[in-house]
């Protein structure tokens, strides 16, 4: 009678013992392989989408094309970008924005765009453009609609 006793025991032990292993395993798996960076992947040509990513949101003048640079391992356009009108955040004076190198169509010097960044990880990148691969003037119809975006609660 013992024995059955015994033989049940045993088996819970063992069956502890592995789910034990098993959470401690998956513990130090998660642990090691824990990313410090997260990548968002939205329709960028949708300012609902992109403004609650963007640390400022502006428009800004095309002052100087710096030509191609890598900004955080990837190649970039950038750009010396006179801050006109901010509707987010707290751009200011001439800031150096990178846009990826994948787009066909390129700032124009002089030309007035709306911009939406993030900073880069190392500050002497400047910035790196959210919106839109393709390059977006400023248009009233379009600062209207980012402001309206902007002035929304959040849910």
């Amino acid at each position: 009678m013992h024995k059955p006793l015994l033989i049940t025991a045993v088996s819970a032990g063992a069956a502890v013992a592995l789910a034990g292993g098993a959470w401690l395993g998956w513990d130090q798996y998660r642990a090691a392989h824990a990313t410090s960076e997260s990548v968002h992947a939205f329709d960028t040509t949708d300012p609902t989408l992109v403004a609650p990513e963007a640390t400022a949101v502006f428009t800004g003048t095309v002052l100087e094309d710096l030509g191609r640079r890598t900004v955080e391992g990837l190649p970039s356009d950038a750009y010396r970008v006179r801050v006109d009108r901010v509707l987010k955040g707290s751009a200011t004076g001439e800031m150096l924005v990178s846009q990826s190198d994948e787009t066909t169509h390129k700032y124009q010097v002089g030309q007035t765009y709306m911009w939406a960044t993030n900073p880069a990880t190392r500050p002497e990148e400047g910035v790196a453009q959210l919106y839109d691969a393709d390059p977006r003037p400023a248009g009233e119809a379009d600062i209207a609609t980012w402001t309206t975006v902007l002035k929304k609660p959040k849910d």
